[in-house]
This record gives C-alpha cells, structure tokens and sequence, in this order.
C-alpha cells in the first residue's frame, strides 16, 4: 500500500491571504457581534470602569442640584414681571378712570373689583358704583376752598386685567389682590402771580397713585413690601359728587 508523501516545508502566505488574516484579526479584536469566534475563542468587549461610572453619575448629580437650585428663582422672576405687567395696565386704567371723572361711569369694573376701602371720605349708602369708587380716590389732600385736611383714601382691589386666576372670584385666595394709596395735591401756585396762582391751584392737580402688594390679610390690611408709584397731572375743575366725594371735569375750570 503507498501512503501519500507529506511535504514537510513551510509555505509563506500570499498577499491576499495575510489581508484576509489580518482583516479577520482586526473584527476579532474589535469584538464585532456579527462573526462568530473561531476555534473557540471568546471575544473580549471593553466596556466602562466604576470609577468612570462614578464621575458620570457625580457630572449629572451636580448639573441637576444646579438646575433645580435656579428653578424656584426663575420662577420667582416671572411672578413678580407678572405681577408688574398687571400693575402697569391696572394703573394707567385707573389714572385714566380718575382723569375722565363722570365720563368714567361705565367702567363697572372698578366697583365689581373692590374689595375694601379705608379713609376719611363717607361710604356710599348702598352699592358701589365706578363713580363712587373714583370720588373718593379723588378727594385732594388738602381743599385749599373749605380749608379741611381730605387725608388718604385706601382702596383694595382685585386685578383688573390679567387672566382669570388673577380677577378670579373675591371669594377665593387665588386672585391678585393689592392696596391703592390715592394722593391728590392742587398745583403750588406763584406768590408774585397771585392771579395766576389762583387758577392753577384751583384748576390743576397732581394724582398719585401709590400700589401697594401682596396683601398677605385682606381684612387687617396687612400688605408686604412692593410698591409701584404712578403721577400725573389732571387738568380741570374739582367738583363735589351727589353721592360723595369730588370728580374731576376736565371741560369746567374755576374763573378768577
């Protein structure tokens, strides 16, 4: 029986079989999913330390503690750029309201959003009406024709503008509640002009309006420390409401 001769010299690999060696050397290294091992070999995957996952958990665990450190101040910012936006629109409202006298009648919105009032000046003997309101905020400090000290009236109000929860109902502790201060001054006039000065106290008044919130107790008073004060100068004739107080008319003027 002949038995085949074996060769027992070593072949060097061609070029195309050491690209393919190597390129099967590289997927085995790289841990690739989609070959199989060969000859039983494992493949080896690198995967992350515990002290990188660690540092990554202490990375997130600080940017959180920062993010939620700045959200209440955030939030902080945006109630009070509110809240200064309502009071901007409500005052100008009421400037207006007290500027316009009579003609004011139909803003029924004054009357249906006070909720308290303190000073001097009577209440109205039933309802408030929107000229009620606006007689008494218009009250001078000081009536330089009967001579008598007026003082300060106090009103309390809901807001007049913004969304429902900040008009919402008196009833409720929802709504944006603050104090107005009404502060009504005649014009100083000019001692070497007495004729002048006659006219300009009795016809030209300073109004000034100071806000006052949050109201922490509606019923006490008790207001905090923000304040918004508003001026302008109302040009016209103080005269005395049927049902009290004084409104201005800007189209009547008081004579020499």
């Amino acid at each position: 029986m002949n038995l085949p001769a074996f060769s027992t010299e070593r072949r060097c690999p061609t070029g195309a079989m050491m690209t393919a060696m190597n390129a099967q050397d590289g997927l085995l290294r790289s841990g690739h999913a989609g070959l199989r091992p060969a000859h039983g070999s494992v493949f080896l995957t690198r995967a992350f330390t515990m002290i990188e996952v660690a540092l990554s958990l202490a990375i997130v665990a600080f940017a959180m503690v920062a993010i939620i450190g700045v959200m209440p101040a955030g939030l902080n910012v945006q109630k009070e750029n509110r809240e200064d936006t309502i009071l901007s629109q409500d005052a100008a409202l009421l400037l207006e309201a007290i500027r316009g006298g009579p003609n004011s009648a139909g803003l029924t919105v004054l009357s249906s959003s006070l909720l308290g009032f303190r000073g001097p000046s009577v209440p109205p003997a039933g309802a408030w009406t929107p000229l009620d309101v606006i007689a008494r905020l218009s009250i001078p400090r000081w009536d330089t024709t009967n001579s008598t000290n007026g003082g300060l009236n106090h009103a309390q109000f809901r807001a007049f503008s913004g969304n429902l929860s900040d008009s919402a109902s008196a009833s409720t502790n929802v709504a944006f509640t603050y104090v107005v201060t009404a502060e009504v001054t005649s014009h100083a006039g000019d001692p070497f002009q007495p004729g002048h000065s006659y006219f300009l106290t009795n016809n030209l008044f300073e109004v000034k309006l100071t806000f006052s919130w949050p109201v922490y107790d509606a019923t006490a008073w008790v207001v905090g420390d923000r304040r918004l004060v508003v001026r302008t100068l109302v040009s016209g004739q103080l005269q005395v409401s049927t049902n009290g107080g004084q409104l201005f008319h800007s189209t009547s003027y008081r004579s020499l």
